[in-house]
């Protein structure tokens, strides 16, 4: 099941300016997890500190319904991103334990799936 975390803003013409979607999973592991699949505030909203109201929201889900992290992928060239979540206790899990993201797309899901 997919959740979502809006924030809103009274300014005209503007009622969402943030979200956060996000899914409970679990890995053998380390136990269960919330994944934040995606994440988005508005560019003229950033600096403000609605991002880290949304993050601090998502981390207090986590805690509140015991996950031993919070995942999620960022893309390589998001920078400010990056430096975003690593100000916040993020690990690059990619340069740590050596993860590698990987896609098999809808093509050979079909051909793997008629075998």
């Amino acid at each position: 099941m997919l959740h979502c975390k809006i924030h809103d803003h009274n300014m005209p013409g503007h009622t969402v300016v943030g979200f956060a979607m996000y899914y409970f999973t679990y890995d053998p592991w380390i136990g269960k997890l919330l994944y934040l699949e995606d994440f988005y505030v508005m560019k003229e909203f950033r600096g403000y500190g609605i991002g880290s109201e949304i993050l601090k929201n998502l981390s207090h889900t986590a805690v509140k319904t015991r996950c031993s992290s919070m995942h999620f992928i960022v893309a390589e060239w998001n920078k400010p991103s990056i430096e975003f979540y690593k100000r916040r206790g993020a690990s690059d899990l990619s340069l740590e334990e050596g993860w590698r993201l990987f896609e098999i797309d809808k093509e050979y899901l079909l051909k793997m799936s008629a075998k």
